[in-house]
């Protein structure tokens, strides 16, 4: 699915060293395509560093009716594979798995794996495509809450970032993505304005509707983005606080009261723990039945605190700028009444 760069000569991964091996991947800029974005490079250098490695290829789909994952693995499943191996090569992982919602999959890459790989079928729920649900899964380690998975040496990739890295590899950049259209996975150019891929005037979601965004202003298509959906939130209906959100949510978030902060249109630090353990799944958003779009109400309380942090940090350090230019300027009084003093007690030569 993509074009030969002139500039991109295709490497021999089985031969070449790591460091090439990543050099080209720092090159392509490949980022995260499971929707993080976080350069690919960098976080294999990351966990480079806390040896030993395992390497997760993400292809669990938690996104309702998002099905790119699946259609990569079914059309290109050898070259996710190859992509996987890379990266295994770059770590010296001492285990890589591929993991999956579809059993057909399964089947198929039984066929095709190496003696340190393994693959796995996991019921698809709201949170088993989170990287730190995954490590527990398949390995029972738990990584701790303020600690990123590569400092214990695991690193998880979507399935398509593992494409991207074989075909960057292969001397091929990434120009298009799979991207899942109502019920139709296609393959689109990166780039394309995303309101033009949607053919039709209905409202639409930037990412699957339960945890997509409204697009922005000239908004175009990364290789982050998995789908573009109808967006049912503009033909909402109030709130008949029900606790079906509060229900559906696998992390005992209380959403409804989140909702009725956010509405509030202001900050609410008392609510943070409770926003720190959302993490966006989106399983609120679909239990809705006034098909309020919670996580836009819970991701805008969200960035108000930010905001609300933010500026009480910025006038704390200011406080501690203003304390300490106090007591330089009592220093120099100290220091000034002090030097007086001792030269009005000298001898001058002219006593």
């Amino acid at each position: 699915m993509s074009l030969p760069n002139p500039s991109f000569a295709p490497i021999d991964w089985e031969r070449a060293t790591p460091a090439t091996l990543l050099e080209r991947i720092a090159e392509a800029k490949i980022v995260g395509m499971g929707g993080a974005g976080f350069p690919t490079a960098e976080k294999i250098s990351l966990t480079r560093k806390h040896p030993p490695n395992i390497v997760i290829a993400n292809g669990m789909e938690t996104d309702p009716d998002v099905n790119a994952d699946r259609v990569l693995l079914e059309q290109h499943l050898n070259e996710v594979l190859t992509g996987l191996r890379i990266v295994a090569r770059i770590l010296s992982a001492v285990h890589s798995y591929v993991v999956t919602s579809h059993k057909k999959t399964i089947q198929v890459a039984q066929g095709c794996l190496n003696d340190n790989e393994t693959v796995r079928y996991l019921k698809p729920t709201f949170q088993n495509g989170a990287e730190r649900e995954l490590i527990q899964i398949l390995t029972g380690h738990v990584v701790k809450d303020n600690r990123f998975p590569a400092f214990d040496g695991y690193l998880v990739l979507n399935v398509h970032t593992l494409f991207a890295v074989a075909e960057a590899i292969a001397g091929k950049p990434l120009t298009k993505r799979l991207v899942t259209v109502h019920d139709e996975t296609r393959w689109i150019d990166i780039a394309t304005p995303v309101e033009s891929i949607l053919e039709s005037s209905d409202p639409i979601r930037v990412g699957c509707y339960a945890t997509g965004h409204r697009p922005r202003v000239n908004e175009v298509l990364t290789a982050t983005v998995n789908a573009i959906s109808t967006d049912k939130s503009v033909h909402a209906l109030p709130c008949i606080h029900c606790g079906w959100c509060d229900e559906a949510c696998p992390r005992d978030v209380p959403v409804e009261s989140l909702f009725v902060m956010a509405e509030q249109l202001k900050p609410n630090l008392d609510a943070q723990d409770a926003l720190n353990r959302c993490n966006d799944c989106g399983a609120c958003v679909v239990a809705c039945p006034s098909n309020i779009h919670l996580l836009d109400h819970v991701r805008a309380l969200r960035q108000r605190n930010d905001i609300e942090w933010e500026r009480i940090s910025r006038a704390t350090q200011a406080r501690l700028r203003v304390d300490a230019r106090e007591q330089r300027m009592r220093s120099d009084v100290i220091r000034s009444d002090t030097k007086r003093t001792e030269r009005m007690q000298q001898q001058h030569k002219w006593q």
